[in-house]
């Protein structure tokens, strides 16, 4: 396989998650983004006509499951071993950003706004979860009977980061409990995984990466990646981390492993996902119009980029959570049966391996 993959003949694609050679994100036709599959045949699209897009990717029994949305709804797509559609369905409202083949996590347009919502797939149970402000579970992970929940929450400097524990042995949850950062500037969390949570936070101005472990998210310290400029991180598995970076006035896509920070794939480039070696995101190197790219981090080195870690204490504050029940119909959705594309190989130009 080659280094860098990029669907190049598909101008206006990004993708949003992958494992292995199988990712999602969303294509750019005419009226709007269509959610999009890169399966091991070439691409595949959803037919229906309103906005879409995939944001989330797991492995299932029979093969993965994307989530995301179609207009106003939520959208599951079940794909064989291969990437193939086996079945799509949308239903409810809102979006999901997120699945582990078993639970699925993400935001619902309630009464005051954005809260955040869990759905239990196995259970056919779903709930959404009202916030002091309006906001959205970006990652998820389940643990001993409790779904921990990551994201953003509106505070006083924008957004905060929190975390939510819904205990799931009670067959109706009485309250999910957590903590939420209330920082005096914006911050997010983007993800959550068997190592913590990384995503973005904001100092005097400049946005540095957000890494805090699981002992850093119950007492509220992090470790900050600093440099000027823009950064964020999205994803953190194994000695894995990757995000964007702003390098010379210019965002690059970011990843952090064995070999130290390294950069590339630019301009306008972001790393959104991570299935080591893999990394999945979207370069807007060809005509400003974005195509969705695949980097085999072992072998793609990229450029190394410097920073320095400093640790924070967050001013780490309870947060509590009323769960409320939500009853979910769903119904069928068509996709395109023909592959629109097959990736390509990176344009050709100095050998990143070489750097």
């Amino acid at each position: 396989m080659a280094p860098c993959l990029i669907l190049s003949t598909l101008l206006g694609s990004a993708l949003f998650a992958g494992l292995g050679e199988v990712a999602v994100g969303r294509l750019w036709a005419e009226g709007g983004h269509r959610a999009l599959v890169v399966a091991q045949s070439g691409a595949h699209v959803l037919t229906r006509e309103e906005n879409s897009a995939l944001y989330g990717l797991a492995r299932t029994p029979d093969g993965y499951l994307a989530v995301g949305h179609v207009g106003k709804a939520l959208l599951q797509v079940g794909l064989d071993q291969k990437g193939e559609a086996l079945w799509a369905r949308v239903g409810g409202q809102g979006i999901l950003w997120g699945t582990d083949g078993r639970f699925a996590w993400g935001g619902y347009p309630g009464p005051e706004g954005w809260e955040a919502l869990a759905l239990d797939l196995a259970g056919e149970r779903a709930w959404r979860l009202p916030l002091p402000g309006q906001g959205y579970a970006y990652g998820g992970l389940y643990c001993q009977g409790v779904l921990f929940l990551v994201g953003r929450v509106e505070g006083a400097g924008g957004f905060d980061g929190f975390l939510l524990g819904l205990p799931l042995t009670h067959p109706s949850p009485p309250w999910a409990y957590g903590y939420r950062t209330a920082w005096p500037e914006n911050d997010y969390l983007r993800f959550l995984g068997e190592r913590g949570a990384v995503g973005r936070l904001e100092v005097q101005g400049d946005s540095e990466g957000l890494l805090l472990d699981w002992l850093g998210l119950r007492q509220g310290k992090a470790q900050l990646l600093r440099r000027p400029g823009f950064d964020y991180l999205r994803a953190w598995r194994g000695a894995f981390l990757v995000g964007e970076a702003e390098v010379a006035g210019v965002l690059e896509g970011l990843w952090v492993g064995p070999q130290g920070p390294r950069y590339g794939g630019g301009p306008m480039a972001s790393l959104r996902a991570l299935d080591p070696p893999f990394a999945y995101g979207y370069s807007y190197r060809s005509l400003f119009q974005g195509e969705g790219m695949l980097l085999n981090l072992g072998e793609y080195r990229g450029k190394p980029l410097a920073y320095r870690l400093e640790e924070l204490q967050l001013p780490w504050l309870p947060l509590r959570s009323r769960p409320r029940a939500l009853s979910l119909t769903w119904g069928p959705v068509g996709w395109n049966p023909k592959p629109a594309l097959r990736p390509k190989a990176c344009p050709p130009g100095p050998d990143p391996r070489r750097e």
